[in-house]
């Protein structure tokens, strides 16, 4: 199947008939009027002039073509320059074996003009034909054309040899008197039959749109063809047909001439100005290129090899304010970060590595210490010689201050503005590791303010806050520099003491916290003398972990209460004497309780921000909390029993019974609303329980919930922190149709590229950002939150809702669910059944 050409190419095809096609018409010219004798004397001249003009075409044609030779050029531009080489020597015999020409070794005669010329017609036609069937590539072997050049050489060797020594043994071509022989004219059709095929060769490679000048190579082998036919049909060698076929042969040579300066001149003269337009069209690009990036303000510096500016753009004068002088880019660093930078420079010329990013502070011309984000690569040579460097700084100092602040709100407390448990937890990690080293110990110490709800109640939560504040202050003030002070939460504070080198140690130390409460705090003019209880644990004394020193600090703590307050107690003294009695007992009675079921399912509901017509929020979900009661100690707070199943690894048994008493309760209830959601709190331990994920499945198929309408709250330490653990889990749990939530978000500091890996759909926002909604700060981290959770496509609860004005102004901030007192306290299944909450009729949708 032929593809039809396209008109360029049609165009071209006629163009290249078009002159054969009036030269074809000029031959039939010549036939219809008489022949004219132009006679020899004046004939031969002419002949000389021609023959000598076809010569110098055919050497021009030779050299162009060999001149213009590389490896990438096609070979048949080489292989007609050398045919021709070969045809001018030829045409040279040719012309001295003229009549009336010197003798030339042997007499000039028809015979032997015809001789010369039939081989130098055979050279050309072959010549064309092999270039029009020979794919126009380059050649094989760079020095082919050597072996071409000794080729046609040989061959007029032999041609000249076979005339002019031996010519006796050429067959007559003519005859005196008679004419031309039958042999010659037989000859001349068929170098026209050669002719014709390489043109009908080069007329299809033009119709299929060659690369190479085609078109003029059928001209050329149409126009011999047409001079090899007049040869076919004189009868005198000065008669019109001799005239018109040599003027023919020029012709033909002059399109060869055309064909060969084309592809070996012209052309790359055209690529070179195509070229050139394309390079300024890539100026024009890059200058546009660099134009932007000055609207971006950043700095793009070119670097020498040892690191001295070579270049830079204008955004260097908005970075540094001064010009770019030819000195080091690293005495533009702060002193601080100088030998870091310089090091991750030395990487990138030593070939250690292609490129670096860092941050760097910057003192460049700057009137204050700015923060640059830098980003360099190496220049390489054709060796892989760093030859430079190139780099790109921008100016990151707000966002740097803003990270640091995000980094600090999330690491310290809102209040105080101490550490909160997350930074305490990774400085007593720290402190243990460098304290097995130096072989010294670390206290922590539990510390709890004495009787603080009464001061609350007294004063008012502003003055208790007062307080706080000026008891952290006192603790920070009375500690040794390397010693920690944070904030636990509500009134609890824990103090981290390292490298202390005996126990007598930490009795100094706890005096001098002990006289911090000696002193009065003014709380609105009326002065209050508060105590606190204290209870200290040792590493590796009383606990080589993080949790243990904190739960023994914790159990001490109790027992210094548990002693008439306003003491401090040593958990390795307590445990040596056997006290802390409520603590073990509670231990104690703790795996027993969960045998007898006596620990129960509370439930506080969840309802959606947005109000109804009539004032009312609709509920939407309900959480199920752990509570216990004992005979003999009362009500046990969760925070306390909780780690303690933990720690003892009754965890599992724990959530798998407040599990099935909130299942039980949640199916009655979804029946009469199937628009609730019921969320149930996973631990760290039941998490990764090996069969959390079966058991979970088959607790909820046994009492007929779907997956879906079960919310499972994961906090976000267990969740970011260990992601690398969890997220298996957390997608299992996906993938059997559970909803993940993260509850206590905000209080752990994770990448957002782990949260965005996770597959969770509600982000639980931490009770401390929710009481501090009030200040600017904390609702800057309250809308931050939001909007990371929108574009994340999660759904934002809020605990800890304990009036009408943070409802609303949870409500203004988007937030899409809210918990806390002001909509209901945790309640028994049977007062929570009473709630008009839950009489409300259900909602289509679940928002």
């Amino acid at each position: 199947m032929t593809l039809a050409p396209s008109p360029e190419n049609r165009r071209a095809l006629w163009r290249a008939l078009l002159w054969p096609g009036i030269l074809a018409m000029l031959y039939v010219l010549v036939g219809v009027i008489a022949r004219v004798d132009i006679g020899l004397s004046r004939y031969l001249p002419l002949h000389s002039a021609m023959e000598t003009g076809a010569i110098v075409v055919a050497m021009l044609v030779f050299g162009i073509a060999w001149n213009a030779y590389s490896d990438a050029r096609p070979g048949n531009v080489v292989l007609l320059g050398v045919v021709l080489l070969g045809t001018a020597m030829l045409d040279f015999g040719h012309m001295l074996g003229y009549r009336g020409m010197p003798d030339f070794i042997t007499p000039a005669s028809p015979q032997k003009a015809i001789s010369f010329w039939l081989a130098a017609r055979l050279l050309v036609a072959v010549g064309l034909l092999a270039a029009a069937l020979r794919p126009w590539q380059p050649m094989l072997r760079p020095r082919a054309r050597y072996g071409l050049v000794s080729l046609v050489l040989a061959y007029v060797a032999a041609c000249y040899g076979l005339e002019l020594l031996m010519p006796a043994q050429l067959p007559a071509f003519f005859i005196p008197g008679s004419g031309l022989t039958e042999l010659k004219i037989a000859t001349e059709y068929s170098l026209a039959a050669i002719y014709g095929l390489a043109a009908l060769g080069f007329a299809r490679q033009t119709w299929r749109g060659a690369r190479f000048n085609a078109a003029d190579l059928v001209s050329a082998a149409l126009i011999a063809m047409l001079s090899e036919l007049c040869f076919t049909r004189y009868a005198s060698v000065s008669d019109i047909y001799n005239f018109v076929g040599h003027l023919y042969k020029i012709i033909s040579y002059g399109y060869i001439y055309r064909a060969v300066f084309v592809d070996s001149v012209r052309q790359p003269f055209n690529a070179l100005q195509h070229s050139l337009a394309k390079e300024k069209r890539w100026a024009a690009e890059q200058h546009s290129l660099v134009r932007t990036l000055d609207m971006l303000e950043e700095a793009v510096v070119e670097l020498q090899p040892d690191g001295r500016i070579l270049n830079a753009n204008s955004g260097w004068w908005l970075l540094a304010a001064t010009a770019p002088g030819n000195y080091p880019l690293a005495d533009s660093v702060h002193p601080e970060d100088q030998d870091a930078f310089q090091r991750c420079l030395d990487n990138l010329r030593n070939g250690h590595k292609d490129e670096f990013h860092g941050r760097f502070r910057f003192i460049a011309g700057a009137t204050h210490e700015r923060w640059m984000e830098c980003r360099f690569v190496a220049e390489q040579d054709e060796r892989r010689r760093v030859v430079g460097m190139r780099g790109v700084l921008r100016d990151i100092t707000k966002t740097y201050l803003q990270e640091r602040h995000i980094a600090h709100m999330a690491l310290h407390d809102a209040l105080t503005g101490l550490p909160n448990r997350v930074l305490l937890e990774d400085r007593i990690c720290k402190a243990i590791q460098l304290a097995r080293r130096t072989q010294d110990r670390v206290a922590v110490c539990f510390i709890d303010l004495d009787h603080f709800k009464n001061i609350n109640d007294a004063y008012g939560h502003k003055a208790g806050d007062s307080l706080l504040l000026s008891m952290a202050k006192a603790l920070e003030a009375c500690l040794r520099d390397g010693d920690t002070v944070a904030r636990w939460g509500g009134d609890e504070f824990v103090a981290l003491l390292p490298g202390l080198a005996s126990l007598e140690d930490t009795r100094q130390v706890a005096r001098k916290l002990q006289k911090v409460m000696q002193q009065r705090y003014d709380l609105g003019g009326q002065p209050i003398n508060a105590t606190f209880s204290m209870g200290i644990a040792l590493f590796p004394d009383d606990g080589d972990s993080v949790d243990t020193l904190l739960a023994h600090a914790d159990r001490a703590m109790f027992y210094a209460k548990s002693q008439g307050r306003n003491n401090f107690q040593l958990f390795n003294e307590m445990s040596a004497k056997g006290l802390g009695k409520k603590e073990l007992y509670i231990q104690s009675r703790l795996a027993q309780a969960i045998r007898d079921g006596v620990i129960d399912a509370w439930f506080q509901p969840q309802v959606r921000t947005l109000a109804d017509p009539d004032g009312r929020h609709r509920l939407v979900g309900i959480e199920a909390l752990a509570r216990w009661h004992d005979p003999d100690l009362g009500w046990i707070s969760p925070a306390t029993f909780i780690p303690m199943a933990e720690s003892q690894g009754l965890i599992a048994d724990l959530g798998q019974l407040v599990r099935s008493r909130a299942l039980d309760r949640f199916q009655d209830w979804r029946a009469r609303r199937p628009d609730l959601h019921l969320s149930l709190n996973v631990s760290k331990r039941q998490l990764f329980a090996a069969d959390f994920v079966s058991t979970l499945i088959e607790d909820v198929a046994r009492h007929g919930i779907p997956p879906a309408a079960v919310i499972l709250e994961v906090t976000e330490s267990v969740a970011l922190m260990e992601v690398e653990f969890a997220e298996e889990r957390l997608r299992q749990l996906v993938a059997a149709g559970f909803t993940l939530s993260i509850d206590d978000f905000g209080t752990g500091y994770a990448s957002l590229s782990q949260l965005h890996e996770l597959p969770v759909s509600e982000l639980k926002i931490d009770i401390s950002f929710v009481q501090r909604a009030h200040t600017a700060d904390g609702q800057r981290i309250l809308q931050a939150i939001v909007q990371l959770a929108r574009a994340l496509g999660l759904r934002t609860v809020a605990e800890g809702v304990e009036n009408a004005a943070t409802a609303d102004l949870l409500r203004d901030l988007e937030v899409d669910v809210l918990q806390g007192y002001h909509f209901g306290r945790p309640l028994p299944a049977h007062e929570f059944d009473a709630l008009p909450l839950f009489a409300a009729p259900p909602l289509a949708t679940v928002h």
